[in-house]
């Protein structure tokens, strides 16, 4: 089950960073590299997917909705702040919003959030999952682990322009430069 939690993180992770690079680049009329980091990865979307298939995929109806709904603001909220905090930026604001918490997630867009996550449940896993059932057990494991050593060394590098490799490197620990901000 594990590899195709992952499996679902890498795709969702890409289809984000092509959805949310699609929609910049035509509201800024030039190339916008969205995400987090600098590959071709936006990483609340992966998780996204990830959480919401872990957490809501045995949930119906209304349920669904609501779940899909809840994990995606949880995580859009989370990573809101966690971006303020490293980049000194906000990258959306919904404070215009009514019904908004922190500027970061709004009801409308939670309801967005909830319909693309009954989306993902109901026909996204599906087809991951078929093209991940069309690759070899080994084929599918090799990919999904160099796919993972990508993304590792963007987000290494990633922090290391944040914070520099001094606080990265601090006691071995590359959580210590996140953990003492």
């Amino acid at each position: 089950m594990i590899w195709k939690l992952l499996w679902l993180f890498l795709i969702y992770s890409f289809a984000g960073w092509v959805l949310e690079t699609v929609l910049a680049s035509l509201k800024q009329k030039k190339f916008a590299n969205r995400g987090i980091i600098n590959g071709p990865f936006c990483l609340i979307y992966g998780f996204g997917g990830f959480f919401i298939t872990a957490f809501t995929r045995e949930l119906t109806g209304i349920w669904l909705f609501l779940g899909c709904a809840i994990v995606a603001s949880l995580l859009e909220w989370i990573a809101g702040h966690l971006i303020e905090m490293w980049y000194h930026e906000r990258w959306w604001d919904y404070r215009k919003i009514k019904w908004n918490l922190d500027g970061y997630v709004s009801v409308p867009t939670s309801c967005v959030w909830g319909i693309l996550g009954v989306f993902v449940i109901k026909i996204g896993n599906g087809l991951c999952m078929s093209l991940y059932g069309m690759l070899p057990g080994l084929i599918s494991r090799i990919i999904i682990l160099v796919l993972l050593g990508f993304l590792a060394v963007d987000a290494i590098a990633t922090l290391t322009i944040l914070f520099g490799p001094a606080r990265i490197l601090k006691d071995g620990l590359l959580l210590t430069g996140i953990l003492t901000l």
